[in-house]
């Protein structure tokens, strides 16, 4: 007795996980079509990009702020996160990688750094040095 009851509940089981997966895979493919935005934003998540909407909200910052402003939120917010006074490693890291969005999607619409302009008249490599600073910051390590 008991085992038919187990093998009813197998059955009814199965049969409920097998709906589930043909009405996902119906779905899946009527929303193919559209999935080509999902799919970038899947890989910039699993590649640990942040999305600038996401970046833009951590600094308190518009998406199309321009970089010295996003340079001056990271560097107040950054600081008043330090470990060493209290704050925490995992927010630094998260207003870091809002930074490295928000610059990267100015940079896309053609911004460039004011020590670039300048340096690039002057041949100096002080951007460069800055970048990587602030990088190390970022990292932890």
């Amino acid at each position: 007795m008991a085992a038919r009851i187990i093998a009813q509940i197998i059955v009814v089981g199965g049969s409920v996980l097998l709906r589930g997966f043909v009405q996902a895979y119906r779905e899946a493919l009527q929303n193919a079509p559209k999935g080509a935005a999902g799919a970038r934003a899947a890989t910039q998540r699993v590649r640990g990009k942040m999305d600038p909407d996401m970046a833009s909200e951590i600094l308190a910052l518009s998406k199309s702020s321009g970089l010295k402003e996003i340079d001056e939120r990271f560097l107040k917010m950054y600081q008043a996160n330090d470990p060493s006074k209290g704050g925490s490693q995992y927010l630094q890291y998260k207003i870091f990688s809002a930074r490295n969005a928000l610059v990267e999607a100015a940079l896309e619409r053609g911004e460039r750094f004011p020590e670039e302009a300048q340096s690039s008249s002057s041949g100096g490599a002080a951007a460069g040095d800055a970048g990587s600073e602030n990088q190390e910051k970022g990292t932890g390590r």
